[in-house]
């Protein structure tokens, strides 16, 4: 399984959630089926799930995922304008 961090679009008004997984191809199956925050599910359900892409940033060692993911969140400004909160 890939270990690291993903980025999902909305294709529509380009903001974007930036997360982490241990699995990231599985972690698309879950998005897609609803387990997300409560901000990225109302947009799946706004814009329709095909308006979404999904990416795979960076693959990394599972002790650098938080590092990475706030390092990624700031970088797409996924806080200020995006789905990602924390």
């Amino acid at each position: 399984a890939k270990i690291g961090i993903y980025n999902i679009t909305n294709k529509i008004n380009g903001k974007c959630y930036i997360g982490q997984s241990r699995n990231i191809e599985s972690r698309w199956k879950h998005e897609k089926a609803g387990q997300v925050n409560s901000h990225l599910k109302k947009s799946f359900e706004k814009y329709g799930i095909e308006n979404f892409s999904f990416e795979i940033i960076e693959e990394c060692d599972r002790s650098k995922l938080n590092e990475l993911e706030d390092y990624w969140q700031d970088f797409y400004k996924a806080k200020e304008f995006g789905y990602s909160i924390k």
